[in-house]
């Protein structure tokens, strides 16, 4: 019997979403976790270490650079889970090796970003997805699949946020080892031996984030988005000292199927979680129906059904979930209710059977470009911008 292909995936960055994603990620039959590399000392070594006894995989080899680890092995796919300011120029090298690349959100973090993204994957025919999981939640396909039915009639708005707050993030990184720190202890800013995290400083326009919510949206509205403008809280934060970040961000924006979205972004102060979903929350109004996810942990999700021609109609408590319970026994070992198995899954697919991953390059830019528009808009106070087609450039 013919041995079944396997891609040979190397891992860029071993954090802690390096740690949460692997063991899911060492169930899926045709991938092998083959290397890792981390530029801090010593913590490829340890995560090499870790992977073998969650896993039971011996020979994990650890790098202290991407350079040392590609020019020591040879590999399909690269999984970046390093800082994402820097994950486009690794992406972008990988590809023009022929390696097929996976990133997390944010995809890029400028418009410059974006079209090097774009150019390289259409030079090179690469695959590129953006590991982006929120799209799949079982009630978010279920909010797809009634589009795709025409049961909202015409959306005309699209609401959600990504409100994350945590006491302490990792926002100090120690200058002689490379390592962050978990910390809300503002003594840290005043301390030579560490600077500021790439959080610390991406936390000043939360609005960066902005993709993990708009991805899902997009994907039942459809189209792209061709405006935004933003406005925020002042770049200090009320709630956490002395941190240089807006508490919150809200980014209004339109696309080119006649829908205004509204989008909130923010990780700094207490905001409250919803049920399931933590920090996620999102609302879809349509013309012959609304639905909506849980606003807290003591609500349920809900649909609204109205009676033409009238101002009667029916709210009606729903019992859909992020968790798909039908879904295959290896998804269930992932985060996120199994979710964060599902881009690893259309990766590997996409680079054997040579299909394009439903989170392709153009989608991916096209939830970070308005992002990073409605940072700058911010910034100057609230202006609109018009966001760049990547898909049809002159």
């Amino acid at each position: 019997m013919a041995t079944q292909k396997k891609v040979r995936l190397g891992l860029v960055g071993t954090g802690s979403r390096c740690h949460s994603l692997c063991d899911a990620y060492h169930h899926h039959k045709q991938l092998e976790i083959v290397a890792c590399c981390d530029t801090a000392k010593g913590k490829a070594e340890a995560f090499a270490g870790i992977f073998e006894k969650i896993t039971g995989q011996k020979g994990l080899r650890a790098y202290s650079s991407y350079e040392e680890m590609l020019q020591n092995e040879a590999l399909d796919a690269l999984m970046i889970c390093c800082d994402p300011d820097v994950q486009v120029d690794i992406a972008c090298d990988a590809m023009n090796r022929g390696i097929h690349v996976m990133t997390e959100v944010p995809a890029a973090f400028s418009i410059a970003q974006c079209e090097n993204l774009v150019d390289t994957v259409e030079k090179t025919g690469c695959k590129y997805q953006l590991a982006e999981q929120t799209r799949y939640w079982k009630f978010i396909q279920e909010w797809r699949a009634m589009a795709e039915r025409g049961e909202f009639g015409h959306i005309i708005y699209a609401e959600g946020e990504y409100l994350h707050y945590e006491p302490a993030w990792d926002n100090f990184l120690d200058r002689k080892t490379g390592y962050t720190t978990v910390s809300a202890d503002p003594s840290f800013y005043a301390d030579p031996a560490y600077r500021s995290s790439w959080r610390n400083w991406c936390f000043r326009n939360p609005i960066f984030y902005l993709p993990h919510t708009l991805s899902p949206l997009l994907s039942i509205t459809g189209g792209r988005i061709t405006k935004v403008c933003c406005m925020g809280t002042r770049p200090l934060s009320y709630a956490t000292e002395l941190m240089s970040a807006r508490d919150i961000q809200n980014a209004v924006m339109y696309n080119d199927q006649d829908t205004v979205f509204s989008v909130r972004t923010g990780y700094t102060s207490p905001y409250g979680f919803k049920a399931q979903t933590g920090a996620h929350w999102y609302q879809i109004k349509g013309t012959e129906r609304t639905v909506e996810w849980a606003r807290s942990t003591i609500d349920t999700p809900k649909m609204f059904t109205p009676v033409k021609g009238t101002h009667d109609g029916e709210w009606k408590a729903m019992d859909w979930t992020c968790a798909d319970p039908d879904m295959p026994d290896e998804f269930k070992e992932a985060a996120h209710g199994g979710t964060d198995f599902y881009p690893i899954h259309y990766f590997v697919d996409a680079i054997l059977n040579d299909k394009t991953p439903p989170m392709d390059v153009y989608k991916a830019v096209e939830t970070a470009a308005p992002a990073i528009l409605a940072a700058i808009s911010c910034e100057k106070g609230g202006v609109m911008l018009e966001v760049p087609d990547f898909r049809h450039r002159k």
